[in-house]
C-alpha cells in the first residue's frame, strides 16, 4: 500500500503554530517549540500563507485556531517582550528567525483586535510592544521578507523597495486593515525623504478587490491632478503593490488623536450663567473645537475638490493634522489626507467586521454603489459631530445636545449626513455660480458658528472660544430670577450678526432672525410692564407715593390731586379702590407670578422656534402651521393684557383673568405640540434619516406633549374656582391665590420652563428642523400645475 500524505492547510499550520506558542512561556519546552514552529514554517512564503489564513473576526479565530485571539495575543506579547533577555547564552539563528515572524504575527493580531468596534478594546502598550519589536533586526528582516514584491513586479517598484530594504524604520501606528511603519532611507535625496510604509494585513491583502485597489493606489491617488500639477494636502506615493503602499511621511497626529489631545488640554473659560467659577466643558457642544478644526478641514477639502480629487474614506484616522503658529491667513493647522479610496472592509463587496471608523463611511460606499460623489459630505458631517464632543448616536442621527444648545450647527450637520445622497444639501444648496461645494460649506459653517457664539457672548474677542453651558438646577434657576431672561439680548446679537452677514432678507439663511427678535422684545417689554405695574400698585396700596415730589410738581398746573396718575387712574371701575391692601393683594401676587412664568415660558421654550420654516405651498398642513404660529407668538404678550386689566381696571376680575390666562397656554401647548408631532410623523413616513425611528422617543417632546392635557385639567379646575369666587361661594381667596402663585413659580417657572427647558427645546428643535427639511424636499420635487388656457367666448353669426 502507498501512504497518501495530505499537505496541511494554512489554517492547520496556524492552529499548530498557536498551540506551540502557548508552550513558549515554559523554559523546559521553549527550544523544542521554536524548533517545531521552524519546521512548520521554514520560509517567508510559508509564513505568508499562515498569515493569510488568519480569520478576520475573533469568533471565527477561536473556532478555527482553537484558541481565543486575546489569549494568543497575551501569550505572544509576554514571550516576545522577554525573548532577548530570556537566555543568557543567546539564541540560534532559526530561533531568531521564528521570533521575527512571530512578532509580525503579534502585530497583525493586535491590529485586528484594535480595529474591532462594539467590544471594549483591550489595553495595548504600543510603545512598549510594537515599537521595540520593529526596531529589532530579526523583526525588520521578517517584515522585509514577508512584504517583498514579487519578481514580476514593475521595475520602479523593485527600485523603490530597495530603498526600504536598506533603510531603518520604526513602528508608527495601527490602522483598521493595516499598520504603518515610518522610516528614512540610508541616503536622503530630494525624491527619497522620510517615508511611510503602509503594510496591509495579509488576511485582507488576500481579498482580490482590496488587493487590486492597493496595487492601483499609486496611479489612482497620487498627489498630481489631471494636468500633472501637485495637489496640496496629499502625499506623494512612491509605489504600491497588492499588500503595501510606499509614500512620503506626513508629519503630525491623526485628527482622532488631535481631538483627544484638545479635550485633555486645559479648558478655556466657558460661557454661561455662572461666572464665579470655571465649569467643565464636558457634556456641552464644543463649538470652539468645531471652529478650530472643522473650518481648516473644510478649507483643505475645498482645495482638494478644486483639483478634482475625492477621498471616499474620510475619517478622523485618515486626516493628519500638524499644528503651526497661525500666520497671516489665521490657519492653526496644516492638514494632509491619507488612505484615499473606498474602504472595502465596510462595503457590500466584503462583509467584514464593523469597526469604530465605519460610522464615518457613507451608506452608498457601504452598499458598493458606483455613485459616491457625495460620500465625503456624509463623512464630514460625522467628523463635525465628533468635534462637538457630546457622544454619537448608534442610529447615526445627531446627538440631542446639538439641538438643545446649537440648533443652527445641527441644521448644517443634518444637511450633510442624510442616508440618501439626493437629500444632502437640501437646506444649503450650492449656488450655481459657486460650484466649489466645500468652499461654500465653509462659509456657511463659519457664519452659523459666528451667530451661535455671538448669541453666547457679546465680546467679539471671546466668541471664537465660547461654548454653551447649560446647568438647569434649582439653584441656578433661583439665581437667574432677575433678570428673568437674557433672550432679547441674544436675539439682538443674532439679528446684528445676520445683518452683518447680509442674509437678513433670506429666511433660509437668517432663520427668521428679525421675526424672532421682534416677539422676543415684545415678551420682554410685556414682562417689565406687567411687573412694574404690580409692584407700583402694591406700593400705592400701602401708602407710598410712587410719583415723587418732582412729578407732583409737574402735574400741579393741571390740578391733579396728590397720588393720582392722570389717564391711568381714570381706567379704574368705580368700585376699585387703592389702599385696600388685603383686598387687592391676590391680584398683585398672581400678576407677578404670571409675569414671571409667562416670560420664562416664551423666552426659554418658544422664542427660538417658528412654524415659518415649513411655510410652502408644496407642503401640506397650512392651517395647522398658521394656527400654531399664531398661538406661539401670542404667548409673547399674552399675560400682560390680563395683568394690566386686573391691576388697572377691575381688581375683582383676577379669578377670571387667571382662568383665561391658563386657557391661552393650553391652546399654545396643544397647537405647538400638534405641529411638532405631525411633522415628526411626516418625516418618519418620508424616511428622513435625520430623525430617530418610530420606536425611539424624542427627548423632551413627550414631556411637552403632556403639558397640554395636564394644563387643561388644571385650567378646568381654575375655571371652577373662578366661578365660585366670582359668585361669592368660595371665601378662602388668599389660600387660592397663594396656591396659584406657587404653581406658577414652582411648577412652571422653576421646573417646566427652567430645569426642563433644555430638553423641551431639544425635542421641538428636532421636529421643527425636520419640518424644514420636508419643506425644501417638497419644493425641490414640486411641479406647479400649468395654468389652463383662458376660454374665449365664441361669437355666433347673427345670420
Amino acid at each position: 500500500m502507498t501512504d497518501i500524505r495530505t499537505e496541511p492547510t494554512g489554517a492547520d499550520v496556524l492552529r499548530h503554530v498557536l498551540r506551540h506558542v502557548l508552550r513558549l512561556g515554559r523554559h523546559d519546552s521553549e527550544s523544542r517549540a521554536l524548533r517545531e514552529i521552524h519546521e512548520l514554517c521554514g520560509s517567508a512564503a510559508e509564513w505568508r500563507q499562515v498569515l493569510v489564513r488568519i480569520p478576520l473576526d475573533k469568533l471565527s479565530f477561536q473556532l478555527e485556531a482553537g484558541v481565543e485571539r486575546a489569549t494568543a495575543i497575551a501569550a505572544l506579547t509576554g514571550w516576545c517582550r522577554s525573548f532577548k533577555t530570556r537566555r543568557a547564552g543567546g539564541h540560534q539563528r532559526h530561533e531568531s528567525e521564528v521570533f521575527g515572524y512571530l512578532s509580525v504575527l503579534l502585530i497583525t493580531l493586535t491590529t485586528m483586535a484594535q480595529s474591532d468596534a462594539g467590544a471594549a478594546q483591550e489595553a495595548h502598550d504600543c510603545q512598549g510592544v510594537c515599537h521595540p519589536l520593529v526596531q529589532d533586526d530579526s523583526v525588520r528582516r521578517a517584515l522585509v521578507e514577508l512584504y517583498s514584491p514579487a519578481r514580476t513586479a514593475e521595475h520602479h517598484v523593485g527600485s523603490e523597495w530597495a530603498v526600504v530594504r536598506d533603510a531603518r524604520f520604526e513602528f508608527h501606528r495601527h490602522g483598521s486593515t493595516s499598520f504603518l511603519l515610518r522610516g528614512k532611507p540610508g541616503q536622503v535625496t530630494a525624491r527619497h525623504t522620510e517615508f511611510a510604509l503602509k503594510c496591509v494585513l495579509f488576511p485582507y491583502a488576500d481579498i482580490p478587490v482590496i488587493a487590486a485597489k492597493t496595487r492601483s493606489y499609486e496611479t489612482d491617488h497620487n498627489s498630481l491632478d489631471a494636468s500633472g500639477r501637485t495637489v496640496g494636502h496629499m502625499v506623494r506615493v512612491w509605489a504600491s503593490t497588492d499588500n503595501w503602499i510606499l509614500m512620503d511621511f506626513a508629519e503630525g497626529r491623526t485628527l482622532a488623536e488631535e481631538i483627544d489631545e484638545l479635550k485633555r488640554e486645559a479648558a478655556l473659560p466657558v460661557v454661561g450663567r455662572f461666572r464665579r467659577r470655571q465649569p467643565s466643558p464636558a457634556g456641552n457642544v464644543r463649538l470652539d473645537l468645531i471652529r478650530k478644526v472643522g473650518l481648516p478641514l473644510l478649507t483643505a477639502l475645498a482645495e482638494l475638490h478644486r483639483s478634482g480629487k475625492r477621498h471616499e474614506d474620510l475619517s478622523p484616522t485618515n486626516v493628519i493634522v500638524h499644528r503651526r503658529v497661525p500666520d497671516r491667513d489665521g490657519r492653526a493647522y496644516d492638514l494632509t489626507f491619507v488612505d484615499f479610496g473606498r474602504n472595502y472592509l465596510y462595503s457590500g463587496a466584503f462583509a467584514g467586521p464593523r469597526t469604530a471608523q465605519s460610522a464615518y463611511v457613507a451608506p452608498e460606499v457601504r452598499a458598493n454603489s458606483e455613485d459616491v460623489a457625495k460620500a465625503d459630505l456624509y463623512s464630514l458631517g460625522h467628523i463635525l459631530i465628533a468635534l462637538g464632543d457630546v457622544g454619537a448616536n448608534r442610529d447615526d442621527t445627531i446627538p440631542d445636545r446639538f439641538y438643545g444648545q446649537a440648533p443652527l450647527i445641527a441644521r448644517v450637520v443634518e444637511d450633510l449626513i442624510d442616508v440618501r445622497p439626493d437629500r444632502r444639501l437640501l437646506v444649503f444648496p450650492v449656488p450655481i455660480d459657486d460650484a466649489d461645494v466645500y468652499h461654500y460649506l465653509r462659509q456657511v459653517l463659519e457664519q452659523e458658528l459666528d451667530v451661535t457664539q455671538a448669541a453666547l457672548v457679546d465680546d467679539p474677542d471671546l466668541r471664537p472660544r465660547a461654548i454653551p453651558y447649560d446647568r438647569h438646577t434649582v439653584t441656578e434657576t433661583v439665581r437667574t430670577l432677575f433678570p428673568a431672561s437674557r433672550e432679547p439680548k441674544r436675539r439682538r446679537r443674532i439679528y446684528r450678526m445676520r445683518k452683518q452677514q447680509g442674509v437678513l432678507a433670506d429666511p433660509r439663511r437668517s432663520m427668521h432672525a428679525r421675526w424672532l427678535l421682534f416677539f422676543s422684545v415684545v415678551s420682554s417689554l410685556s414682562y417689565f410692564t406687567s411687573t412694574t405695574v404690580c409692584v407700583l400698585w402694591f406700593l400705592r396700596d400701602i401708602g407710598i407715593d410712587v410719583l415723587g415730589p418732582p412729578v407732583q410738581l409737574v402735574l400741579r398746573p393741571w390740578d391733579v390731586p396728590p397720588g393720582v396718575i392722570p389717564l391711568v387712574d381714570d381706567l379704574r371701575v368705580p368700585d376699585y379702590k387703592l389702599g385696600l391692601v388685603w383686598e387687592n393683594l391676590p391680584a398683585r401676587i398672581i400678576g407677578l407670578s404670571f409675569a414671571l412664568a409667562s416670560v420664562r415660558y416664551y423666552q426659554n421654550i418658544l422664542s427660538g422656534v417658528t412654524t415659518l420654516v415649513a411655510r410652502s405651498s408644496a407642503l401640506p398642513g397650512a392651517p395647522l402651521r398658521i394656527a400654531a404660529e399664531i398661538a406661539i407668538r401670542a404667548m409673547a404678550p399674552w399675560a400682560s393684557w390680563l395683568i394690566l386689566w386686573v391691576n388697572l381696571v377691575d381688581v375683582r376680575d383676577w379669578p377670571l383673568s387667571t382662568a383665561i390666562g391658563y386657557s391661552g397656554v393650553v391652546f399654545s401647548n396643544v397647537l405647538c405640540a400638534a405641529f411638532a408631532t405631525r411633522y415628526l410623523a411626516l418625516a418618519r413616513a418620508a424616511e428622513l434619516s435625520t430623525v430617530p425611528p418610530e420606536h425611539q422617543k424624542i427627548i423632551g417632546l413627550d414631556a411637552f406633549r403632556q403639558w397640554g392635557p395636564t394644563v387643561t385639567l388644571y385650567s378646568v379646575t381654575v375655571w371652577v374656582f373662578a366661578y365660585l369666587i366670582m359668585n361669592g361661594t368660595l371665601k378662602d381667596t388668599y389660600v387660592y391665590a397663594l396656591s396659584v402663585a406657587l404653581v406658577n413659580i414652582g411648577l412652571f417657572y422653576v421646573l417646566k420652563t427652567g430645569i426642563n427647558a433644555l430638553d423641551v427645546r431639544t425635542g421641538l428643535n428636532r421636529c421643527f428642523l425636520a419640518a424644514e427639511r420636508l419643506r425644501y424636499e417638497a419644493e425641490a420635487n414640486h411641479r406647479p400645475r400649468p395654468l389652463a388656457a383662458p376660454k374665449h367666448p365664441v361669437h355666433a353669426n347673427p345670420d
